[in-house]
């Protein structure tokens, strides 16, 4: 099942797979290295990292990011 890009905007965590589904002209690997800088981020900051097998990120700091 693919999300949708609102659907995926409106998630506490985003996934790689989901930083793809907004920015397509990203490769994979370039989407799962930039959600682990931002859990590099969240630790810095104080915030829950979550761990799971699937890099997560939360959505307002990749959304700030990307100025989304």
């Amino acid at each position: 099942m693919i999300k949708t890009t609102e659907e995926i905007l409106n998630q506490k965590y985003m996934s790689a797979q989901d930083l793809k589904v907004i920015i397509p002209s990203l490769g994979i690997n370039k989407c799962t290295e930039y959600i682990k800088k931002i859990q590099d981020e969240m630790k810095e900051k104080g915030y829950f990292v979550p761990e799971t097998k699937k890099y997560l990120a939360l959505t307002k700091l990749v959304r700030k990011k990307f100025g989304i």
